[in-house]
């Protein structure tokens, strides 16, 4: 009986906070090579206990030559890079969060790469006005997803405010549970509520009110995304709901 083949799944945004826990996620899936490319190419210091279950490449995400190799024959690419919205260069904040995911997209379609998922947000519309370039990158990611989506798989993951345990670049961890679970707890409690606050006033409200969703439940959205036949084809977005799913 012939052996199945291993799915090479290559993850952009490896290092930071949502993109390490895939890569936790995705060394222990079974018949998985799992692919970092990120500008160091080398596994930060809390990726220690898998990082050996990864391959971790140097590439940057606007120069498609740097990583074209590790995206042939791939089977998922997954985009989870960006800034935060914050206020500030609009121009700059549009290139963090929309020519980063473009290129890797046109590039994964190009090697024509089976799926492609992007970590998006789920943010209240007056987000719009504040951090104009952050809201302007990520139309030109899902556009880009759009047309990928047209001849193979797209997703987009759109969680609320992600909590867990964040990593600085000097390997010092930041809980952000104890505080932001009670809250997830509570507004997910509340839902019948929160969704009408929501319903009156959907310019102010809409976005706002989600529940927090763990960074360990984001990942595994993610990672269904790229292994699960239900995602095999089309366009999909995945909000907070089918996040919580996964709690």
């Amino acid at each position: 009986m012939a052996r199945e083949a291993l799915k090479k799944i290559v993850v952009f945004g490896g290092n930071g906070f949502v993109g390490s826990e895939i890569l936790r996620r995705l060394s222990s899936a079974p018949l998985v090579q799992a692919i970092s490319v990120s500008r160091r190419g080398v596994a930060p210091s809390h990726c220690s206990d898998f990082a050996n279950q990864v391959e971790w490449q140097a590439g940057d995400c606007l120069d498609a030559s740097t990583y074209a190799a590790a995206l042939e024959g791939a089977a998922a690419v997954v985009v989870s890079v960006g800034s935060p919205p914050l206020p500030g260069d609009v121009a700059e904040a549009r290139r963090a969060n929309g020519a980063t995911n473009v290129t890797v997209i046109e590039a994964a379609a190009q090697a024509k790469v089976g799926r492609a998922v992007i970590v998006g947000a789920t943010m209240p519309p007056w987000l719009d006005r504040v951090a104009e370039g952050y809201v302007l990158g990520k139309q030109d990611a899902f556009e880009a997803l759009g047309a990928f989506a047209l001849h193979d798989a797209a997703t987009v993951v759109k969680p609320s405010a992600v909590y867990g345990t964040r990593h600085t670049a000097s390997g010092y961890s930041i809980p952000l549970a104890p505080v932001m679970a009670p809250v997830s707890y509570a507004l997910r409690l509340g839902r019948p509520v929160t969704g009408f606050l929501a319903g009156l006033a959907p310019s102010l409200l809409g976005g706002l009110l989600e529940p927090p969703v763990p960074v360990h439940a984001v990942a595994q959205t993610v990672v269904d995304a790229c292994l699960e036949d239900e995602y095999g084809e089309g366009f999909v977005a995945l909000g907070v709901e089918e996040i919580l799913k996964r709690c």
